[in-house]
């Protein structure tokens, strides 16, 4: 046992360090005011629609709540009760973005100019895409998106990546719609960045993770084994 976390601790350091940059990447992105991808909208609304009634609910708390449900599914999916490690990715991955948006880039504005604005998006965005990719890399429970996409590329028997994860971030869009009528925010947390991204996250994250895989760069590094 002591072996095998020992002989593992690569794949969790870059676990780790990918959970921390992704959060960085979706926090900058937030605090950008230029949009989130689908699935940050959805947590957006549901954060502005559950803060009103309870204020200590946090964005990374509205992000958490979709990830458990689609955890579920991925339990189901799967039958392998391994999969409950999934479960330290949702804390780890949302108690990191509230802490980097509440804590550690608190007082940080970076919405006050478009240049700014677009350079702080471009950042988190890069942040996101990175560290999703390791976590991916690392062969540990990844965050829960991608996990779930997997499960749904298992029940539709497709092996087409970028098109699952597209399919999966657009359908979030029908509750962020919903939670949007509640508080009538008129879905404005909804940008056309917020569209693109949809289309962008998931070929992105594959075109670094098969860059990164086709240079052998983690394994250059031993950070991942062969």
């Amino acid at each position: 046992m002591k072996q095998n976390i020992k002989n593992n601790i690569p794949n969790i350091a870059v676990y780790t360090i990918g959970i921390l940059i992704a959060a960085f990447g979706i926090s900058l992105m937030k605090k950008s005011g230029l949009g989130l991808g689908p699935i940050g909208v959805a947590a957006l609304e549901l954060h502005m629609l559950v803060s009103k009634v309870v204020p200590f609910f946090t964005f990374g708390m509205a992000s958490a709540f979709h990830t458990y449900l689609m955890f579920g599914v991925v339990l189901i999916v799967n039958k392998n009760f391994k999969s409950i490690f999934v479960i330290l990715s949702i804390f780890l991955i949302n108690a990191s973005v509230d802490v980097f948006d509440l804590l550690i880039l608190k007082d940080l504005i970076i919405s006050n100019e478009l240049m700014t604005s677009i350079i702080g998006h471009f950042v988190g965005f890069v942040g996101y895409s990175i560290g999703s990719a390791g976590i991916i890399l690392s062969k540990l429970p990844g965050l829960v998106i991608e996990e779930f996409t997997f499960s749904m590329m298992k029940i539709t028997k497709t092996k087409n990546y970028v098109v699952a994860r597209i399919v999966v971030s657009y359908s979030t869009l029908i509750l962020a719609f919903a939670y949007s009528i509640f508080t009538s925010s008129g879905l404005t947390s909804l940008t056309i960045l917020s569209i693109i991204q949809g289309f962008a996250f998931g070929p992105v994250i594959g075109w670094i993770v098969q860059l990164l895989r086709k240079n052998h760069i983690p394994e250059l590094f031993k950070l991942i084994r062969s």
